[in-house]
């Protein structure tokens, strides 16, 4: 059974599908994930989240604070799962602001 998926248009590039519901790989690799779906927008705001991630959790354990650090872990499960929860979604919106047409849902 596969997931159902949108299909995009765009005149000069051709058709590009796009899984509905959660992304893995948006979950696991997150700003990678959106510069290889090339949607550089969205790439650059995911990369100064993991960046600003990855700075608090430096300072926590600058800090020697378990309290810190349990937050910056806390919130970097929940940055992952939201990347999952809404990765396809932003790769379609991007795929519209780049001409794309949103022509069909294949799959079911």
């Amino acid at each position: 059974m596969s997931s159902p998926r949108l299909l995009y248009f765009h005149p000069k590039h051709g058709f590009v599908a796009v899984k509905q519901g959660f992304s893995w790989p948006a979950f696991f690799f997150g700003s990678l994930w959106a510069l290889a779906r090339r949607a550089y927008g969205l790439f650059a705001v995911l990369l100064v989240l993991d960046v600003v991630l990855w700075f608090s959790t430096g300072y926590a354990e600058a800090q020697r604070s378990l309290v810190l650090a349990l937050l910056g872990l806390v919130g970097t499960v929940a940055y992952a799962v939201v990347r999952g929860k809404f990765g396809n979604r932003w790769v379609g919106s991007s795929l519209l602001s780049r001409g794309y047409v949103l022509r069909a849902e294949s799959g079911t």
